[in-house]
Formats: structure tokens, C-alpha cells, sequence
């Protein structure tokens, strides 16, 4: 019996040791722009000839809209807002003209825009394309469903005036189910197709969101562990690990770092990793995990090197290519 309620107070002690908690990190941008580019110029080359829409007309019978092109309108305020949304990026529409000749980069004309309007690089949408099941509201009605996707995808191309780096037609989608009303109804058919054009300016705005967002940093919420105790400067920093205050985290965990205390200097370096995770500096990270697992043995770290390093591998890179 006694033996018994060691181990459970053993157990409460070393569960103490550690708090477990959902905090926000940010993940470094697909798109690494240099500092001094904070300024986009948006142009929308979408097209009735370069973003068909057949199907959508066979279907509506008479409806001459084109929602590709609807969407693609939304798609320059969404990326307008998204850019505003970073607090240091800034959107500017612009009027459409072409950036090419013969599909080579005009970069003279490129240069001048950018020079003219006091823009760092372009955003051009060039082509907007769309994806609706054969017979789109009608027969989804007709079959009885509640619902009929709508897919999209934005083709762009990116290019930063004078340093002439550029990404060509990359490509953003997004699916958006349609809420429907499954009966054949004409009155409600008709509020279908209504909806219908809408959600083409729903798309395209979130589209374009999506683009803006690949310029700078976002935060995601994951579920952390770190270590609470050990020392006076572990204990100090456990407010500012859980409030996300992570330069005053990383300042108070420094001393711990070099702790002739093989458990505090371990725990100190694991919670270190930890802060540069939710700043996101995950390479950093790593590093620091690494230390506090292979010259101090600390537990969570074993683990905590393998998240990282999968965070790390889901991440999204987008190389600018640069022209001679």
C-alpha cells in the first residue's frame, strides 16, 4: 500500500512538472518577399476569351454571364483585403494590360508600372477557370440534392520590378458547396441560380484572400507541452510561454540555457525551442530540440524534434525565379 502511494505521488510530481496548452505560432510565408517590397500592384488580365464559361451558359440557356469572370473581379478584393489583413502590405488595382510578348516577361514595361505607381511588383491574375457538374442547379434540383459544388482556381503570375524575380502560373483553387433548394419548384430553381452567381463572388474573394496571404506570416493553433519547473527562471517564464509573449519568454529563459543543472539547462532549451516555434523560427527550433535531447536527455524532446520536422515538411515553399 505504501509502495503504491509513493508511485502516485511520484506520478503528481512529475505531472507537475509539465503544463499542457493550445497556443497560436505563426508559419513563415510561402512567399519570402525582401523587406523593402510592401507595395503590390493588382492587375486583372481575366477575359471572356482567356476564362470560358460554356458550360455555364448551356446550362442557364440564355444567361449570358460569364463566372469566371465575376469570380475573377472578387479575386483582386480579396487579395485587396487580405494584403491590408498583414498590416505592412498594401494592394493597389490596377487597369489591365498585358505583361508579356510572346510569353516572355516584358520586364521594361513591368519596371515602368511599377516605377510609375510607386509599386514594388505585380499581381496579375491571368486566367480564371471554373468546374460545375453537368446540368449545375437544374439537375441537382431534379435529382433531389441540397447541395452542388462549385470549383475554381486562379492562375497568377508574380513579379517584383527591378530585381525581375518572378513565379509563373501558379495556381490557387478552392471548392465551395452550394446550398440548394432539391426541388423543381421554378420559383425556387429560380433563387438557385441567383445563388448561384453569388457564390462565384464568394469564391473569388476567398481565392483571392488565399493569394494574399501567401506573402506573409499566419498563425495556426497547436497543442504544446513544456516544463514548468525546475528553476526560479522556468517558473517565471511559464506566464510568458502561455500568453505568447515570447521575447520576454526568451530573454527569461537565456540563463537557464547554460545551467551547470543538467535538468534545468535541458528543460530550458526545450522551452526555448518551444518559443521559437510560436515565433517562427522553426529551423531554430530544431536546432534547440536537437541540443536539449542529445546533450541533456530531455524526454519531450525526442518527440517534440519530430513535430517540428514534420511542420517543417508540410510547409508550402514557393521559389521566385529570376530573369538575367
Amino acid at each position: 500500500m505504501k509502495k503504491h502511494l509513493l508511485l502516485i505521488l511520484l506520478s503528481a510530481v512529475f505531472v507537475s512538472c509539465k503544463t499542457s496548452f493550445r497556443i497560436s505560432v505563426m508559419t513563415p510565408p510561402p512567399i519570402l518577399l525582401d523587406a523593402n517590397t510592401t507595395k503590390l500592384l493588382i492587375i486583372n488580365n481575366v477575359t471572356e476569351q482567356n476564362s470560358p464559361d460554356a458550360l455555364l451558359r448551356q446550362v442557364l440557356q440564355g444567361q449570358q454571364y460569364n463566372g469566371n469572370v465575376m469570380a475573377a473581379e472578387q479575386t483582386v478584393t480579396g487579395i485587396i483585403r487580405s494584403l491590408d489583413d498583414s498590416r505592412f502590405l498594401k494592394g493597389v488595382i490596377g487597369t489591365p494590360i498585358g505583361l508579356r510578348d510572346d510569353k516572355m516577361i516584358n520586364w521594361t514595361r513591368v519596371d515602368s508600372i511599377c516605377e510609375a505607381l510607386g509599386t514594388h511588383g505585380i499581381i496579375e491574375i491571368e486566367t480564371f477557370e471554373s468546374q460545375a457538374p453537368v446540368g449545375g442547379t437544374v439537375l441537382a434540383n431534379a435529382t433531389g440534392q441540397t447541395s452542388s459544388p462549385l470549383r475554381g482556381w486562379a492562375f497568377i503570375n508574380i513579379y517584383i520590378a527591378k530585381s525581375h524575380l518572378h513565379v509563373d502560373r501558379l495556381d490557387i483553387h478552392e471548392v465551395y458547396n452550394i446550398p440548394i433548394s432539391g426541388t423543381v419548384n421554378p420559383l425556387n430553381m429560380m433563387n438557385d441560380a441567383i445563388r448561384k452567381r453569388e457564390f462565384y463572388g464568394h469564391l473569388g474573394t476567398s481565392i483571392g484572400y488565399r493569394i494574399g496571404r501567401l506573402f506573409y506570416s499566419n498563425w495556426i493553433w497547436v497543442n504544446r507541452t513544456f516544463y514548468n519547473k525546475g528553476s526560479r527562471t522556468l517558473r517565471m517564464s511559464k506566464k510568458l510561454i502561455r500568453s505568447g509573449n515570447w521575447s520576454l519568454a526568451e530573454r527569461q529563459l537565456e540563463p537557464g540555457l547554460t545551467s551547470h543543472k543538467n535538468k534545468v539547462a535541458g528543460r530550458s532549451k526545450y522551452n526555448t525551442a518551444l518559443v521559437y516555434e510560436g515565433q517562427g523560427r522553426l529551423e531554430e527550433a530544431v536546432h534547440m530540440a536537437e541540443r536539449a535531447a542529445l546533450e541533456n536527455g530531455t524526454k519531450l524532446a525526442y518527440n517534440y524534434i519530430n513535430v517540428l520536422k514534420r511542420r517543417m515538411n508540410q510547409q508550402s515553399h514557393i521559389i521566385l525565379i529570376k530573369d538575367d
